[in-house]
């Protein structure tokens, strides 16, 4: 069953488990607030998933901004840069989703060396889209 975009919009985090505390000043909290982004979040074998539903492609997401969009969304989300994936999720006409991950590294308090990987593989696929539905609003 295809999962849309807004299904996840009605479910919210605790204060504590999902802080959005100091969103002025920030890029992807604009995104948010303008209803570009939905942020969600799964915790799973001590890994932060941190997916940002968006329809089409996105400035933020964009390689030379990427860097920053991913060190806002650590600020953001209180997340640690050593335990956490930044997956982006779009919805195709016909309902499905695709994921693209985000890689990085994490040097001298900086993000650095972005990568961007679409998740095509059918297990990986699935894989992501069990952790996506198992995510919480934030």
């Amino acid at each position: 069953m295809p999962h849309s975009q807004s299904a996840h919009q009605g479910e919210y985090r605790t204060p504590d488990s999902c802080p959005s505390h100091g969103l002025k000043g920030f890029d992807v909290a604009s995104a948010v607030a303008r209803g570009e982004f939905v942020l969600s979040l799964s915790t799973m074998l001590g890994c932060d998933y941190i997916f940002v539903n968006h329809k089409g492609p996105h400035e933020l997401l964009q390689l030379k901004h990427a860097d920053k969009t991913i060190r806002e969304l650590l600020d953001l989300l209180d997340t640690s840069p050593h335990q956490s994936m930044v997956v982006s999720v779009t919805e195709n006409t016909e309902g499905k989703l695709n994921f693209t991950r985000y890689d990085y590294a994490w040097e001298n308090r900086q993000v650095t060396k972005v990568s961007a990987t679409p998740v095509i593989h059918k297990d990986q696929i699935d894989f992501m889209q069990m952790i996506f539905d198992c995510s919480t609003s934030c």
